[in-house]
């Protein structure tokens, strides 16, 4: 109901109705349409959290970062009601909610911030300021889950996981060194060869 009406327009009974249940029922576990709200949203947010997993650097950066966004876009693409109501509806609705909007964004700004710079350690990620590639990161992302939860058509998922990684690879990653084969290790230069 929020997705289809928007939070101020979703009235109570609008939500009993389409869920089934009592007027009572819902005051049974909610103390009002806010508070619903705030669960659903909340919900979600720990949804996307779950939705990405730390990369090892031990092993392939590509299938890895193919698995979280696959991952996020299952998340966001799963459930288009919530991903509206996050990615548009959520803002503005209050000082408080957008509080708590704000710091969830914060929170993922920094867990961005963060990897990016354990990235430029590890010689994987581009040098620069690592601040403004979690925003460019963190609001293209965002741009692209809006634009396919919109999208009036299914979604190639395969596609979209090739090209985000492929701008990830082109701007922000630095391609690994390739570790050395047993027989162009044990290959001479040609100066050495006699």
């Amino acid at each position: 109901m929020f997705a289809k009406k928007g939070y101020h327009a979703a009235k109570i009974d609008d939500v009993v109705a389409a869920a089934g249940v009592a007027r009572g029922t819902f005051y049974l576990y909610f103390h009002d349409k806010r508070s619903i709200f705030e669960e659903l949203v909340s919900r979600f947010f720990q949804r996307i959290a779950l939705a990405v997993s730390r990369i090892d650097t031990e092993e392939s950066l590509e299938p890895q970062l193919h698995a979280n966004v696959n991952s996020i876009l299952e998340v966001f693409l799963s459930d288009p009601g919530m991903a509206k109501i996050i990615l548009t509806d959520a803002i503005g609705l209050d000082v408080e909610f957008d509080r708590r909007l704000l710091a969830f964004y914060a929170d993922i700004e920094a867990f961005l911030t963060s990897s990016l710079e354990e990235g430029q350690q590890l010689g994987i990620v581009q040098p620069g300021d690592k601040r403004v590639m979690a925003h460019f990161l963190l609001g293209g992302l965002k741009e692209v889950l809006l634009q396919l939860t919109r999208a009036p058509v299914p979604v190639d998922r395969v596609a979209v996981v090739r090209d985000l990684y492929a701008i990830l690879a082109r701007g922000v990653l630095i391609e690994p060194p390739r570790t050395r084969t047993r027989s162009t290790a044990r290959r001479k230069p040609k100066s050495a060869r006699g």
